[in-house]
């Protein structure tokens, strides 16, 4: 139940990133946040390359099947880059790469450093790998087509690959990937357990109801605090809504016909759908009664 996802303008689903190299030089660094579901299959190529005049997509950054991170040469800079339509020259082509799996439900940042004789992989602001290459900007076709070069998420196809994106930046390359990873970092509601004997918080996010026969774990009522990624309380109004998700796949919990919500809340001894009734989170605080109307699912 509930989410660590929060929805504001500088989150955005994964399927929709989208982002233009500007750099005159092609050297830049990327950086942002990223939340990956546990249905999350592997391997994935979590950002593509994309040029007007190529008709496929050349994988940028890429989750390996042993769930370790990668990032590729870039088209047009490095003569190592994938060559387009060549799947198997992915595996191929020297890499930067993480020696650690990457962590799925939760957040975590990441940053690519781009220059024309390396590349260096970031996660949460640590250099994680870095590889050396060679430039292929040795002519004007190669420079003007680097400027025509940019950085998607889904190739048209839906992959399988879910997640949410926080503060994708394109900056310069002198730009401090530990700087933008110790600012501004993403937000989630975590669980006040002094408010909630019976609710458990799991290590990925879930909120579990525990304890007493199921007829008793209908109703219940908990408080829930904004904190920051680092486990900072932040001071902000704003307003939350509960719901019903199954723990495998994060799907929500769908009303069927005829019958009330999956989740209720109550104010004043009225019971409404939760989803229709948000509370107010002030001072970084939000306080829900609320109801489940199924318990034949596993959620």
């Amino acid at each position: 139940m509930g989410a660590n996802v929060m929805e504001e303008e500088d989150y955005s689903l994964l399927k929709d990133l989208k982002l233009e190299i500007s750099s005159e030089d092609g050297t830049f660094s990327l950086c942002f946040w990223i939340y990956l579901m546990n249905s999350t299959p592997f391997p994935a190529t979590i950002i593509r390359q994309v040029h007007s005049d190529i008709t496929t997509r050349v994988p940028f950054l890429v989750l390996k099947e042993s769930k370790k991170m990668m990032l590729l040469p870039l088209l047009f800079l490095h003569k190592e880059a994938p060559a387009p339509g060549n799947s198997s020259s992915v595996t191929q082509v020297p890499y930067a790469s993480a020696d650690t799996e990457f962590p799925l439900e939760k957040w975590v940042h990441v940053g690519c450093e781009v220059s024309t004789d390396f590349v260096r992989l970031y996660i949460n602001g640590e250099i994680v790998g870095e590889k050396r290459l060679s430039s292929s900007l040795t002519n004007n076709s190669n420079s003007n087509g680097l400027k025509r070069v940019n950085l998607v998420s889904v190739d048209g196809n839906d992959d399988g690959v879910q997640g949410y994106v926080y503060n994708a930046k394109i900056l310069p390359i002198t730009s401090s990937i530990k700087d933008h990873y110790d600012k501004d970092p993403p937000l989630q509601l975590s669980i006040d357990s002094s408010s909630a004997s019976e609710i458990e918080e799991g290590n990925d996010g879930v909120w579990s109801i525990v304890g007493g026969k199921a007829s008793c774990r209908r109703n219940f009522s908990l408080d829930v605090i904004l904190l920051d990624v680092f486990g900072h309380p932040v001071n902000k109004e704003m307003e939350v809504v509960a719901s019903l998700l199954y723990a495998d796949n994060g799907a929500p919990v769908e009303k069927p016909n005829d019958a009330e919500a999956p989740l209720l809340t109550s104010y004043d001894g009225i019971e409404f759908a939760s989803g229709d009734r948000p509370s107010k989170l002030l001072h970084g605080r939000a306080s829900f009664k609320l109801k489940i109307s199924q318990l034949s699912v596993q959620v």
